[in-house]
């Protein structure tokens, strides 16, 4: 009797397996086909090598994928991170038609999710798809401990040098030097030294080096020391002409020798990659603050998908797994100079400031501790308002 009992245990454990297997399959990996053909919204901004690809791919999708299960993508490119979010904004506060997909910041992702527009993501991508993505992104990419956003890709911010303008990038050994030389520089050339493309990534990721929270508040409103003390040395550059405003553009203007140096995201970069390939370009040791530590912050991009019905969502879905998969995910990020979330960057440039430049986030990687931040609701609309307060007071300095 004990035997059949072991027997019968054995069985149904099997039976169990096989069950949970099935669940598995079915839940997680089984591709689904919409009753009906629908084709799908999904919006991003266009403003770097990363994104100019990215229709083919949407294509290659509807061709292959797409068309054997049904689902279509129609992609809408916007030309600036303001221009999609603002829309977004506005369709959110009058009620209006929201796209199925929007390609962000997952911080802006997080404030999607707060203001009630956002699918569950957790409901399709559980531990069983974010396990192959990159661990750093998939917590950048989590609000609440609640998944927001798909990792796709991530930048940081390196420093660029021309050396036809400025030679010596070993006296500007921390972000203070900077603005000391920079002041220095155009006493003597009546010239800007240099500038800052994304104020908000500098200012977080400085004050990371200082031990501290930047919560993106405007320096004039804020009470924290270590804000207005990194604030006090900008401004007082900017007003001696030292510091720049870049008008977005940081990249170009050292390509053309408009000004001898600048921190710029990695993805400004490969913009501008066949004005960059020469011996006078190159990346200098990161100025960190004099008092602070060295550290590696990311900026993360995601995919996610917005509130609908549940075949929409579920076809979302699909795409995006088929996005964030390893091979298209290497080659959408390719040579861009972002880092990729699954996998490897499928490089194919002949660039040699692509090379210079992985170099150089390698060290950043190497030099420093990697903070990673929570998507954040609150820190996307203060950061957005901050970076239109800086750029209007540093151009009204200069």
């Amino acid at each position: 009797m004990s035997k059949i009992k072991y027997n019968l245990g054995l069985i149904i454990a099997a039976l169990l397996v096989i069950a949970g297997v099935i669940y598995i399959y079915f839940a997680h990996y089984a591709p689904y086909r919409p009753p009906e053909p629908q084709t799908l919204s999904l919006w991003y901004v266009n403003d770097d090598a990363m994104w100019g690809g990215f229709a083919d791919l949407c294509s290659e999708y509807n061709e292959a994928d797409g068309s054997k299960y049904g689902i279509g993508i129609s992609a809408r490119a916007f030309n600036t991170d303001a221009e999609l979010y603002n829309e977004v904004c506005d369709l959110i506060e009058t009620g209006g038609s929201l796209p199925d997909m929007i390609a962000c910041d997952t911080d802006f992702a997080a404030w999607l999710d707060e203001n009630g527009v956002l699918a569950d993501m957790d409901e399709y991508f559980g531990n069983w798809e974010t396990a192959k993505y990159d661990e750093y992104m998939t917590r950048a990419s989590c609000a609440g401990g609640s998944l927001v956003a798909v990792p796709i890709a991530a930048e940081t911010n390196v420093f660029l040098v021309n050396s036809d303008r400025f030679s010596d990038a070993s006296a500007v050994s921390n972000f203070e030097k900077l603005c000391s030389v920079s002041s220095e520089y155009y006493s003597r050339n009546s010239e800007g030294f240099f500038t800052i493309s994304d104020y908000s990534l500098f200012f977080r990721s400085a004050m990371a080096q200082l031990g501290d929270d930047f919560d993106a508040v405007s320096p004039h409103d804020t009470n924290n020391e270590n804000c207005k003390y990194i604030y006090k040395l900008l401004a007082e550059t900017a007003y001696d002409r030292g510091f720049a405003s870049s008008d977005n553009a940081a990249v170009y203007k050292v390509a053309e020798g408009k000004l001898p140096c600048a921190i710029v995201s990695s993805a400004d970069i490969m913009k501008y990659a066949d004005r960059l390939d020469g011996d006078n370009i190159s990346f200098a040791a990161f100025p960190y603050m004099k008092d602070g530590k060295p550290v590696y912050i990311e900026k993360v991009t995601g995919m996610t998908i917005l509130s609908s019905d549940s075949t929409r969502e579920r076809s979302a879905a699909m795409f995006i797994k088929w996005f964030a998969s390893s091979d298209v995910n290497g080659r959408f990020v390719g040579d861009s100079g972002y880092i990729a979330a699954v996998g490897t960057a499928a490089s194919g440039s002949d660039s040699e400031v692509y090379g210079k430049l992985m170099q150089a986030v390698k060290t950043l990687k190497n030099a420093g501790d990697r903070i990673t931040y929570e998507a954040s609701a609150e820190y996307s609309e203060n950061s957005r308002s901050f970076d239109n307060v800086l750029r209007t007071i540093m151009s009204s300095l200069n």
